[in-house]
C-alpha cells in the first residue's frame, strides 16, 4: 500500500510547521513583530545574553545568515551588541529591557499554544509525538553525517 506524497512524514512535518508559522506570524504582527524575531529572542538568555554562533544552530541557520535579523533587532532596540572582553572578534547579544519584554510576550504566546495543544490532544500523545520527532531528528542527523563523510 503506497502513500500519497502528501502523506509522507517529512511533508506532514513541513506542512504543519508552515501552518503554525503563519499563525505565529499573524499573532506576532499584532505586536509589530515576526516569528523570526520571537524565535531569536527566545534563544537569548535574559541575564547573560548569547553569541550569534550559539543561537544559529538552535534556529537551524548558519551564523553568517543572522546579520539581517541581528540588525533588525538592533534597529528595534531589542538587543545591543557587546564585544567579548577576552576575544574582541566575538560579540555577545544582550537583550534590552524592551527585548526582555518582547521575549516574555513570545514565551507567553508559545506557552499558550502548547497548552491548547496539550488540552486538545493530551499529554501522553504529546509526549509520544515529541519522542517520535526526536527519533526522526536523530535519524536525519545521522544520515547527514554519513552524507558529509561520503
Amino acid at each position: 500500500m503506497s502513500k500519497k506524497h502528501t502523506e509522507t512524514v517529512d511533508s506532514k512535518l513541513k506542512s504543519a510547521w508552515q501552518i503554525i508559522s503563519r499563525m505565529y506570524n499573524a499573532e506576532a504582527a499584532q505586536y509589530g513583530g515576526s516569528i523570526a524575531i520571537g524565535h531569536f529572542l527566545l534563544n537569548i538568555d535574559s541575564d547573560e545574553g548569547a553569541y550569534a554562533s550559539d543561537i544559529a544552530p538552535k534556529l537551524g541557520m548558519e551564523s553568517t545568515s543572522l546579520s539581517r535579523i541581528i540588525k533588525a533587532l538592533e534597529d528595534e532596540k531589542l538587543i545591543i551588541r557587546k564585544a567579548d572582553k577576552e576575544d574582541k572578534r566575538k560579540v555577545k547579544l544582550i537583550l534590552t529591557q524592551k527585548g526582555k519584554e518582547n521575549k516574555e510576550l513570545a514565551k507567553k504566546i508559545v506557552r499558550n499554544f502548547n497548552s491548547e495543544i496539550e488540552n486538545k490532544i493530551g499529554k501522553n500523545k504529546i509526549d509520544e509525538f515529541l519522542k517520535t520527532v526526536n527519533d526522526i531528528i536523530s535519524l536525519a542527523e545521522e544520515k547527514n553525517k554519513i552524507l558529509k563523510l561520503g
